[in-house]
């Protein structure tokens, strides 16, 4: 009997090998297309399973579009102060800046406040925002930015784009869910009453996400405002010029002798004030001591002639 060569002796129980793995393979049963189990007739209808089953589809419709390239979303603030020598000039450069912004119609003024004290320095502020696409053109950006009185200029910006971009996926996803939910409860309105409980679940989960969505649809607005616009602010302050004698040798003496003689002058106007407080009392007191003195010298001769008279009776007795 021929021996076989050695190369097909390693390949023959190779072939054996395959040769039983394919023939398990045709009579065993396909795992992969075996039919799926049914679900229990409970969990279509309970409440948690409708519920999951949104959140499901809710979760589903939100990554099919979070594809999308964002938008860059930018919070721009700009401060600007100015300092003016004289409050006519502060009040006059506060009022043109304000009305050029109300006149026009891509600048809105959120906060104004003037203030010209009798006694002391005039101030003023105002909030403003205007259209990011109008803001290197806009009157009242231009008066405060050219303005000889500037002093200072801040410019703060933010990125929003990531918190946009997740409260659009977020609602997006509450949108979603809110329709599967408006659906679930259109389909069990016809639920026995054995299905109320579940119905009612489904119901106050609507109320909830309804809420949500209002509360996003806030928050959307308020980035799209800020983001679309830019804060501008200005400072109006009337400058304080300082004396070159305080910062001399002598300056502690003469803020002595200035805190002195302001501290004199005001103890004198608060003895005024006293005076005057007390001068009509005075007018009103002095003719009532008066009458009462008159009245009360009729009333002291009759208790003393009462006393005599029980005087001279414990005498003669």
């Amino acid at each position: 009997m021929p021996v076989p060569p050695r190369r097909h002796r390693h390949l023959l129980p190779l072939f054996l090998l395959a040769t039983t793995l394919g023939l398990a393979g045709c009579d065993g049963p396909d795992l992969d297309n075996a039919p799926p189990r049914p679900a229990p007739p409970e969990s279509r209808f309970s409440g948690e399973a409708m519920v999951s089953q949104a959140d499901v589809a809710g979760s589903a419709r939100s990554v099919e579009g979070a594809s999308k390239a964002p938008e860059t979303r930018i919070e721009e603030r700009r401060g600007y102060s100015l300092q003016f020598d004289e409050a006519d000039a502060l009040v006059a450069a506060y009022r043109e800046t304000h009305e050029a912004c109300v006149a026009s119609a891509h600048c809105q003024v959120e906060q104004g406040r003037l203030q010209t004290p009798r006694n002391g320095l005039a101030s003023g502020h105002l909030a403003m925002r205007v259209a990011r696409d109008e803001v290197e053109t806009a009157e009242p950006v231009r008066l405060v930015a050219e303005s000889p009185a500037l002093s200072c200029v801040e410019i703060s910006r933010n990125d929003r784009t990531q918190q946009m971009i997740d409260t659009e996926a977020r609602l997006e996803q509450q949108i979603v869910l809110r329709e599967r939910l408006q659906e679930l409860a259109v389909e069990g309105r016809g639920f026995s009453e054995r299905r109320i409980q579940d119905l009612l679940q489904v119901e106050r989960e609507l109320a909830r996400v309804q809420g949500e969505i209002e509360s996003m649809q806030g928050q959307q607005r308020h980035l799209a405002r800020v983001t679309d616009t830019v804060a501008i602010s200005a400072s109006f302050q009337q400058q304080r010029w300082v004396e070159p004698r305080q910062h001399g040798v002598l300056a502690p003496l003469w803020r002595a002798l200035d805190r002195s003689m302001s501290l004199f002058f005001e103890s004198v106007g608060q003895v005024i004030l006293v005076v005057v407080f007390l001068t009509p009392w005075l007018v009103i007191g002095l003719p009532v001591l008066w009458l009462l003195s008159r009245l009360w010298r009729p009333v002291r001769r009759a208790f003393s002639r009462l006393g005599e008279k029980r005087r001279a009776r414990r005498s003669g007795s």
